[in-house]
């Protein structure tokens, strides 16, 4: 290759998609080498520990090389694949890539197309540490100081937006790569189908379905990835993106952090009697027990702080919050997600509820960003929502406590010291940094809460 020549190759960088992650794991590549590629054409899907992001083509171009193979990790900052632009420029100089948007990144937040911070101005904040998938799940943050970066005016700059519902799939190349979307391509892996040996899927012009991989991961007779399984039936899944940060971030909490629990049993009948007040108000209300549960346990960490903190080494010290970000865990087909409510403690019911189903909605479908993904400072596992009566969370570190939420279900009750009836009841669950508060103080805080739940129309004595 000449020096001319030579100049015309772009090399493109893995990008920062969000705030801190320092690498992005290869989803799937939707471009092969020597496909011809125009300005923001999705050039490949990456996973990181928030969310999986098509990442577009900053150039015009012929496909070069490609750097990385499906479940292969790589640093921020190295080169994620070469574009031949075929228009060196008179001094030899690479021309400026074309602004791009980045689906998935942080909203406000200036870019170039090498994923480079462009703010001018360094961004404090919460640490972006792993979700915690698992019995006690969480948002990985922190209290130190967020990544941040001068300002550039060497480069063109482009604001990141949120990224949107996918429906394109992948584009099929002359190598015969089986046609299936990015998540498809993300499952076949995780249960050990070789998408190759599938042939033509179910879907339009043969594309790979979610369901062709389910049939396929249950037959005996299709092929695994990495040559299937051994004779004993056992099979390897390996752990990236946010399953393996998960993994360390739950060593992390269980190591560094001395938690304790208390639990309390707490008769619903009058949040659900004002639920249904509620709905007979407004039919389309969004006011669920479980939103108006949050919106009693705002009131109560504005009265028992500690429990809203986190416990800093260097001094050491605790460090209370006035603003409640409420952390909520969320199961989707990536396994479970924390979106973050913040400054839930200035939210009214109704906006509180809205709120709740927007995140839900968008953990599912891959649609938040990170900053939507990180930032609690009080977390909530509600395990109810899965079946499950009682269980005890996992602080998420680095915050103080966690509280669960069991199931609401018609149990025997005990009322006026000696009635037994049946009543709709849960369990509450409050795991604590001992460091931070102790039994007492954890106690009074459950305890607050229970009252609150149990005779909602107290909340009118301090209005």
């Amino acid at each position: 290759m000449t020096d001319a020549e030579d100049r015309t190759v772009r090399e493109f960088l893995v990008p920062d998609l969000g705030e801190g992650l320092l690498d992005a794991t290869v989803v799937a590549w939707l471009v092969a080498p020597g496909d011809t590629v125009a300005v923001n054409q999705p050039l490949c899907v990456l996973e990181t520990a928030k969310a999986e992001v098509e990442i577009p083509s900053p150039y015009a171009g012929t496909v070069v090389e490609r750097r990385g193979e499906p479940g292969q990790t790589l640093p921020v900052g190295t080169p994620l694949i070469l574009v031949d632009t075929g228009a060196p420029t008179a001094t030899g100089r690479a021309p400026d890539p074309v602004p791009v948007e980045v689906a998935g990144a942080v909203p406000g937040t200036a870019v170039d197309a090498q994923g480079a911070d462009r703010t001018g101005a360094d961004r404090t904040g919460v640490d972006s540490g792993p979700v915690l998938v698992g019995y006690g799940t969480g948002t990985g943050t922190g209290t130190g100081a967020g990544v941040g970066a001068g300002a550039d005016t060497g480069r063109r700059a482009v604001r990141r937006r949120p990224a949107p519902r996918r429906t394109q799939s992948a584009a099929p190349t002359d190598t015969g790569r089986p046609r299936a979307k990015p998540p498809v391509r993300h499952l076949a892996r995780t249960l050990g189908v070789d998408l190759a040996a599938l042939g033509a899927g179910s879907g339009p012009e043969g594309t790979i379905t979610r369901a062709d991989v389910h049939a396929a991961a249950a037959s005996p007779t299709t092929g695994a990835a990495g040559g299937g399984g051994s004779a004993s039936g056992t099979r390897s899944i390996p752990v990236r993106g946010i399953r393996a940060r998960t993994a360390a971030h739950m060593e992390r909490a269980r190591r560094e952090i001395p938690d304790a629990h208390c639990s309390l049993t707490v008769d619903f009948s009058r949040l659900l009697a004002l639920r249904d007040r509620l709905r007979a108000r407004d039919a389309g209300s969004a006011a669920t027990p479980f939103a108006l549960l949050l919106r009693l346990l705002t009131l109560t960490l504005r009265e028992h702080p500690r429990l809203n903190a986190t416990y800093v080494q260097d001094g050491p010290e605790v460090r209370t919050y006035d603003a409640v970000h409420l952390g909520i865990g969320t199961a989707t087909p990536r396994g479970l997600v924390v979106p973050v409510v913040r400054d839930a403690q200035d939210l009214s019911t109704v906006r509180l509820a809205r709120e709740l189903a927007r995140l839900a909605d968008g953990a599912r479908t891959g649609a938040l960003t990170p900053r939507e993904l990180t930032g609690s400072t009080f977390t909530v596992s509600n395990f109810g929502a899965l079946g499950l009566d009682e269980g005890v969370p996992v602080v998420n570190h680095p915050e103080a406590a966690i509280l669960g939420v069991g199931s609401i279900r018609p149990r025997p009750h005990v009322v006026d010291g000696d009635r037994l009836v049946v009543r709709p009841t849960a369990k509450l669950t409050c795991a604590f940094d001992h460091r931070v508060c102790d039994g007492a103080e954890a106690a009074a805080f459950l305890t607050a809460l229970g009252a609150l739940v149990e005779d909602p129309d107290t909340l009118l004595l301090s209005l």
